[in-house]
């Protein structure tokens, strides 16, 4: 395995751990837009001075930091309406568990991708990981549609961040401005939904808000990195490793229950995971 490579895949496993306390910070606000809007107020200090020292991105840049934007923004929609229907440690290894297989699926259908064996087993242990999480009566069948489909827009985001990555004269320039651009819609969402209590709101999930801020840019930026250094169906299966730790928060932390079917379920959602990650190494 090639040095950048194995780099990309260390800074893919940092984000796994990271993104799941981001995850369960965003599940503990009260009013998970607030909290979403002070992520993006967070990244919005970190970009703005980066913005300044990188100057404008190419021409040929901004159709992917838009279309990243775009997408990002729904996805942050749909996320907080599944932790709004589901319990944290129910919702995330759902979302996180999805994304193999809709990268899979994509690759197939558009990039030419041919899935060997060993890759078809490690999808086939995922989708028996999710059918784990999510059968029983822990989520709801809106909780579950949400949760899969935060997966899917998660899917797009990531293949979309691998391709402005890489089309960029630096990775910074790329991470920089997506970081600038993508702190303005969620804000503008929560004022325009809640008008003048929307300040309220801010105040009263500042804590958690701002700690889920810090929290993502510690995860993110390392993803986007990780992008441009490994193989991107090799990043996404490293970072669904987070649903163990996002298990552990839930069960710790915000003292949701944690029984035997979520644990089976999780833990075969990360193996196969690491099927994939074990393929990628070996290509």
């Amino acid at each position: 395995m090639a040095p950048t490579v194995a780099l990309g895949l260390g800074l893919a496993l940092f984000s796994a751990v990271t993104s799941a306390l981001a995850h369960a910070m965003l599940k503990s606000g009260d009013n998970k837009l607030a909290v979403l809007a002070w992520i993006r107020c967070c990244e919005f200090v970190v970009a703005l001075p980066l913005v300044l020292w990188v100057g404008l991105p190419p021409a040929d840049l901004w159709i992917w930091l838009i279309a990243a934007v775009a997408v990002h923004a729904i996805y942050q929609l749909v996320l907080s309406l599944s932790y709004a229907l589901s319990d944290f440690t129910t919702a995330y290894p759902i979302a996180r568990g999805f994304v193999p297989i809709f990268t899979a699926l994509l690759g197939m259908a558009f990039l030419g991708d041919r899935l060997d064996g060993l890759v078809l087993v490690a999808i086939a242990t995922v989708s028996a990981g999710i059918l784990c999480l999510a059968t029983g009566q822990s989520i709801t069948r809106g909780g579950f549609v949400a949760a899969a489909v935060t997966g899917l827009f998660t899917t797009a985001y990531t293949v979309i961040d691998a391709k402005g990555v890489r089309a960029a004269p630096d990775m910074l320039t790329f991470i920089a401005w997506f970081f600038l651009l993508g702190s303005l819609p969620i804000p503008a969402v929560l004022f325009a939904r809640y008008k003048g209590a929307a300040l309220g709101l801010l105040v009263h999930d500042r804590k958690a808000g701002i700690l889920a801020g810090v929290l993502a840019i510690i995860a993110f930026a390392p993803a986007l990195f990780a992008l441009g250094l490994a193989p991107v169906g090799a990043v996404a299966a490293l970072r669904e490793t987070s649903v163990i730790f996002g298990l552990l928060l839930g069960a710790i932390v915000l003292k949701e229950r944690l029984s035997p079917q979520r644990i089976a379920g999780a833990l075969l959602v990360t193996l196969g995971t690491l099927g994939v990650i074990a393929r990628a190494a070996l290509a």
